[in-house]
């Protein structure tokens, strides 16, 4: 069992087929410190599975709340944020696997989650790596609640809203009213509050009928199988219950190529998502509210803040 494991990125191995998208956020830095990677932490959270002694593990990429490990075939993913989230994102995947590829779990204790390890390449900044991308974000979508809000580990809605809008809405003014709002200064709080406000019927409408978010879809988390043409969507830990288009937003926020939306686009039709004209507008505004989100820090992160507020007056110049 290795003290410090060396570092490795996931796809390594894996051969390049074009220019990936730009992953961003793997760039930022982290919400939560990585631990040291003593024999006692690693003995502790392998206890479960006494059979895995011995074995060397290497930090896999991404992962910003979290701590993913990982060893030949096997990933052993770790909860560094004390919310409890491990026992609901594992229900996740035991029901994503119905209709998207996801690994497979293993084993799941208090701390840890085992998974099987899947081969995979960055997401291609392809038109048929869109279209797949929104085949799988259109499947997510049609596991639909009967009122929207938090889940829990059983996946039923524990914390719920009125509608996803005014749940959206409220954490909003709390964030602006705070730390993000100080970051943002009262000229951008001001545009991104009316910009809303003249989007507000189209975003009701939308946020109307709650289903299954994955809430940090993402190329950091949307990963290319070459062998398949497909995708392997990971990191489950955020899913909700709102609106479908707010997983669109995340997976086009950092304006990828026009042939990889025109292929987004192809997949959501193709299963059926129920796409407004404005779609692409309504997505990014929606979108607007995980960016407001990443600025609700107390600790100094610099290029996580100037990516940030780049694209957030990226979409208030639209």
């Amino acid at each position: 069992m290795s003290a410090r494991a060396p570092r490795a990125d996931d796809s390594a191995g894996d051969p390049p087929s074009t220019v990936p998208l730009d992953a961003v956020e793997a760039r930022w830095e982290r919400s939560i410190p990585l631990p040291e990677l003593t024999p006692t932490f690693l003995a502790e959270h392998l206890a479960p599975w006494p059979e895995l002694a011995g074995r060397s593990w290497s930090v896999l990429s991404g992962g910003l709340r979290s701590l993913n490990l990982r060893s030949a075939d096997l990933v052993l993913r770790i909860a560094l944020d004390g919310r409890g989230s491990l026992q609901k994102e594992r229900a996740l995947l035991e029901l994503a696997r119905g209709f998207v590829r996801v690994p497979r779990v293993l084993g799941a204790s208090a701390r840890a989650l085992l998974l099987e390890h899947v081969p995979h390449a960055p997401l291609p900044a392809t038109a048929e790596a869109g279209r797949q991308a929104g085949r799988a974000a259109a499947r997510i979508h049609t596991h639909a609640f009967p009122r929207a809000g938090m889940l829990d580990a059983r996946l039923q809605v524990v914390e719920p809203f009125e509608t996803s809008w005014s749940g959206l809405r409220g954490w909003a003014e709390q964030l602006l009213g705070a730390q993000a709002g100080a970051r943002l200064g009262p000229e951008r709080v001001q545009a991104i509050e009316r910009v809303w406000a003249e989007h507000e019927a189209a975003l009701l409408a939308e946020c109307a009928a709650p289903v299954l978010v994955h809430a940090d879809f993402k190329p950091t988390n949307v990963k290319w199988l070459p062998d398949e043409a497909d995708v392997l969507v990971l990191d489950w830990e955020f899913a909700w219950a709102g609106p479908a288009l707010f997983d669109v937003g995340q997976l086009l926020r950092w304006q990828p190529p026009e042939p990889f939306v025109a292929g987004v686009e192809q997949g959501l039709r193709e299963g059926q998502a129920p796409l407004p004209p404005d779609w692409r507008r309504l997505a990014e505004l929606l979108d607007l509210f995980n960016l407001v989100g990443f600025l609700d820090h107390a600790e100094d992160r610099p290029q996580r803040d100037r990516d940030v507020l780049g694209r957030i007056d990226r979409t208030l110049r639209a």
